[in-house]
């Protein structure tokens, strides 16, 4: 499988994308580690610790989903409309 272009990978910024049956959008890019953030397109909120583990505000719901499968040959299966974008060099 040919390797991603990391320079290419900013064509994903707030593409909207569907992860395991969820509406997203790509909020970030973790290029070391070749991962996406994404928000929750319904925007549900969920309740997040703070430091100490005690109840804070309510924020959205974020998943880091990395682009490649767990053998790293192919894109993210969880991910299916990232074959639309060229990635590759």
């Amino acid at each position: 499988m040919p390797s991603l272009d990391r320079n290419k990978l900013q064509i994903l910024l707030d593409q909207h994308l569907t992860y395991q049956g969820i509406s997203c959008r790509v909020i970030d890019l973790l290029v070391d580690e070749l991962a996406l953030v994404l928000r929750d397109g319904d925007d549900h909120r969920i309740l997040q610790a703070n430091q100490y583990g005690d109840a804070g505000d309510h924020q959205p719901r974020t998943f880091t989903v990395p682009l490649l499968n767990v053998r790293r040959d192919r894109l993210n299966p969880d991910l299916p409309e990232l074959v639309a974008f060229d990635l590759f060099t």
